[in-house]
């Protein structure tokens, strides 16, 4: 029997994405420079062509690694499989409190699950991300393990989360793996576009109180980073970690998705140099690869 090879490349990239992804994507340019990393850096990194998962750069991305509040990114999958009611009123509780970055307003305030939903991820709000998983239904034990359990589906066998907000330390990832739980949550709509959100108001709802958050990731918020062009994007960081940041990138004169990045940066020594790492690494793909 012969088989069309449409159908073949189809049938071998359905059974063994890691040969698809191999036979495809971006090419070396000739003479090209690889990726000179500073002493420390960071701790890890990966840089992958979205389009094929093609990778372009790798530095010990199969270390395991806090994710801190990158795993926000995994509670934001877990939240939309159980459809959530956007306008619907909840309340943040005291339970809610867990430290770091928070939504700050008073326990009881009450706000749409859109609002709490955008704070978590456009601000990195720890109590929102807390409170989704208590409102969601499965409890927080519960949605913990449901986290859990879509990473396995996932194929993130190095990935264990211990809470919803990335507080604890105890909540690891790599690298890799943090790129294909990136690429799954950037490609829902929802979590994209409040993770390219520079800016969101809303009203606390009992209060009347005006609400204004920003997003913590400066290549989408700073005029100095004009030339790329971010669709998708998040931060995280706890002293066991140091500074993580996960960006989805293109060039910001390309008019299609062709030149598009995962980057992801663990453990850079300041907030600063996650971005300025990531966007390092993303400057010198374009230059040294081809499409």
């Amino acid at each position: 029997m012969r088989w069309h090879p449409v159908a073949l490349a189809l049938i071998v990239g359905t059974l063994f994405p890691c040969l698809a992804y191999a036979a495809d994507g971006p090419t070396k340019v000739p003479g090209g420079q690889a990726y000179s990393r500073a002493d420390n850096e960071f701790t890890s990194a990966i840089v992958l062509d979205a389009a094929t998962r093609k990778v372009l750069y790798e530095y010990h991305a199969d270390e395991s690694h806090p994710t801190a509040s990158l795993a926000k990114l995994m509670g934001a999958l877990v939240f939309l499989d159980h459809r959530p009611a956007w306008n619907t009123i909840v309340s943040l509780k005291a339970v809610d409190e867990v430290g770091g970055g928070r939504l700050r307003v008073a326990s009881g305030a009450t706000l749409s699950v859109l609002d709490m939903f955008y704070s978590s991820i456009t601000a990195s709000a720890n109590n929102c991300a807390t409170a989704l998983a208590r409102i969601s239904g499965l409890g927080t034990a519960g949605f913990i393990r449901a986290m859990n359990a879509k990473a396995k589906a996932l194929g993130l066998s190095n990935t264990v989360f211990t809470d919803p907000s990335g507080i604890e330390p105890s909540n690891v990832t790599t690298a890799r793996e943090m790129s294909t739980l990136a690429l799954a949550a950037f490609d829902a709509d929802p979590i994209r576009r409040s993770a390219t959100t520079a800016v969101y108001r809303f009203k606390i709802r009992n209060t009347g109180q005006a609400k204004e958050i920003r997003s913590t990731d400066d290549l989408l918020t700073l005029s100095a980073h004009d030339d790329i062009f971010v669709t998708g994007g998040k931060t995280g960081f706890i002293y066991e970690s140091m500074y993580n940041f996960v960006v989805k990138v293109r060039p910001a004169t390309d008019t299609g998705p062709k030149r598009t990045l995962m980057v992801v940066v663990f453990g850079s020594p300041t907030r600063a140099s996650s971005f300025a790492s990531a966007e390092s690494m993303a400057q010198w793909a374009w230059k040294a690869y081809k499409w």
